[in-house]
């Protein structure tokens, strides 16, 4: 009886000691290794959850209030350690509006220029249409202010927490006003920003050049990640920087020879053939911001 009575009571002590299973934290959980969750919900921003003995570190804050309270539920299920760290790895809404849910406590860290750049894109009428659509979203917007980096760092910073190793590296203009990637070097990981996309196009701003994504590309694949995490769509290997990178080569070549031909930009727009790439999602617009940055590169 008592041996019967051990052997209920390991199997019960087996099961609440076990790790949570990523899909037990509900949809859209992956687990990429021991300890580091991610959050992705379809093309939508991504958040990772990096748990270590000494408390929280969070990338990126979820697309809207209502993930960010989701992930907030999740990171209460894995751990009884506080948020510590907010990593912000772009300056656009849909990656900090729900920094509030988590900061305090976590203190934001962000790249150079990061709260300017939070500041100058935050839009109260974005947050109004949302609110607009239900009591719930209301509810989850409670409470809502504007956080923005507490702490902003130049080039590189490393932070060690609970024996995990993470090198934040400033990008050079290639999405937003600040952007971050970060290197997980014991675990292989690599949170890449918005240096490449699942088969998307990206959105190139005016000051965004295409030689400085190719220039952070390089670099981030010099690093050989095993696992890569882009800042939108599910994880990968580094054939998501590669098919990125060849793209770029593949665009600047088609733009220059229409350019070379005395096409203008709106004439290249209208007869750049981009056949292997028309299953990529974006749309026209995002395609277009393409070709106006390797129309600039071409003509210089």
């Amino acid at each position: 009886m008592k041996r019967k009575f051990a052997l209920v009571l390991g199997f019960w002590l087996l099961l609440i000691a076990r790790p949570l299973l990523a899909q037990e934290l509900g949809r859209h959980f992956f687990k990429l290794v021991d300890g580091i969750y991610l959050y992705a919900k379809d093309a939508q921003s991504n958040c990772a959850i990096i748990v270590t003995p000494e408390g929280v570190v969070l990338i990126d804050s979820g697309p809207n209030p209502p993930d960010s309270h989701i992930i907030l539920k999740a990171i209460q299920q894995l751990t009884t350690q506080p948020i510590r760290f907010l990593i912000n790895t772009e300056t656009h809404n849909d990656h900090t509006t729900g920094n509030f849910v988590f900061s305090p406590p976590a203190i934001v860290i962000g790249a150079q220029g990061a709260t300017q750049g939070i500041k100058s894109y935050y839009d109260p009428r974005r947050n109004e249409k949302l609110i607009a659509q239900s009591a719930g979203m209301r509810e989850v917007f409670r409470g809502f202010r504007l956080v923005t980096p507490q702490v902003e760092f130049h080039d590189r910073m490393v932070l060690q927490l609970g024996g995990r190793t993470l090198d934040l590296m400033q990008l050079n203009n290639i999405h937003s006003d600040a952007d971050t990637a970060i290197w997980l070097p014991k675990e292989r990981v690599l949170f890449s920003a918005a240096t490449a996309a699942v088969k998307r196009f990206g959105f190139l701003r005016p000051f965004v050049t295409i030689a400085n994504i190719k220039a952070d590309i390089k670099k981030l694949k010099a690093l050989n990640a095993e696992v890569i995490v882009p800042a939108h769509g599910l994880p990968g290997t580094v054939a998501l920087l590669d098919e990125t990178d060849r793209f770029y080569d593949v665009l600047l070549d088609r733009v220059g020879k229409l350019a070379g031909q005395g096409k203008s930009l709106e004439a290249v727009k209208t007869e750049l053939r981009l056949a292997e790439y028309q299953s990529w999602s974006g749309g026209k617009e995002r395609l277009d911001t393409n070709i106006e940055a390797a129309f600039r590169a071409v003509k210089r």
